[in-house]
């Protein structure tokens, strides 16, 4: 009995898809592992500058506050066209969502956590963006490094954060190689990094910063008919 053509060009078939699928995914997480490996090694190339001249001064004009400020922006830049590591995850309140629910929709993405200073600091410009964008296509996603029985009412009461909070995303900020506290993302309706930024300064017109610096690529990413 001759053995049909068709079963063998069939596992053929999954198997190439699953080959470039498996190329794709190395790729992404490369990508942002080198961003995240370039960023940390120029902090540390500052870090050990200051401790070898320590009588220099750090101000904020000084050339190694400005080298840091820099190595922030080229971090920021490199994470801008990558694909957002994302899979399935379960809010505090029960929602499920995957890679099939979150396709279509922008997301703002912010990893905190409770002892986290700046991270609470900034969360009533983030919850700003959650009341300007309400009934638009945006998803905002608060993802916790901490556990879900800490993450308690009491808590949100005293520090109210409207995004949708996942509890024990260490692997997911893992995925993202997310290097402090707090980080933040813009990702577009494909799946891509439109916007990042890292840390929070809680003076002055900089406590709204999270705000503008989301509300210009949402504005972008939504068009013209605001949707």
């Amino acid at each position: 009995m001759n053995s049909s053509p068709v079963k063998p060009l069939l596992v053929y078939g999954f198997t190439l898809i699953y080959l470039l699928h498996a190329e794709s995914l190395y790729a992404q997480i490369h990508s942002l592992k080198l961003c995240s490996e370039t960023f940390q090694k120029a902090r540390q190339a500052v870090s050990d500058s200051r401790r070898a001249n320590q009588s220099a001064s750090f101000t904020l004009f000084s050339p190694a506050a400005q080298t840091l400020q820099q190595s922030y922006q080229d971090w920021s830049d490199c994470m801008k066209g990558q694909k957002a590591p994302l899979s399935s995850f379960k809010t505090l309140t029960g929602e499920t969502y995957d890679t099939t629910s979150l396709a279509g929709k922008i997301l703002v993405i912010n990893f905190w956590f409770m002892g986290c200073a700046p991270c609470v600091a900034e969360m009533p410009a983030l919850n700003k963006l959650v009341e300007k964008y309400k009934g638009k296509n945006v998803l905002f996603l608060g993802f916790s490094t901490d556990k879900a029985d800490r993450l308690t009412p009491a808590f949100f009461e005293k520090s109210p954060f409207n995004f949708k909070i996942v509890a024990d995303a260490r692997g997911l900020a893992r995925s993202f190689y997310v290097m402090g506290y707090p980080t933040t993302y813009v990702v577009d309706q494909q799946g891509i990094i439109r916007q990042a930024w890292m840390g929070f300064s809680d003076t002055g017109v900089s406590k709204l910063d999270p705000y503008y610096k989301a509300k210009v690529t949402i504005d972008n990413l939504l068009g013209a008919d605001g949707k």
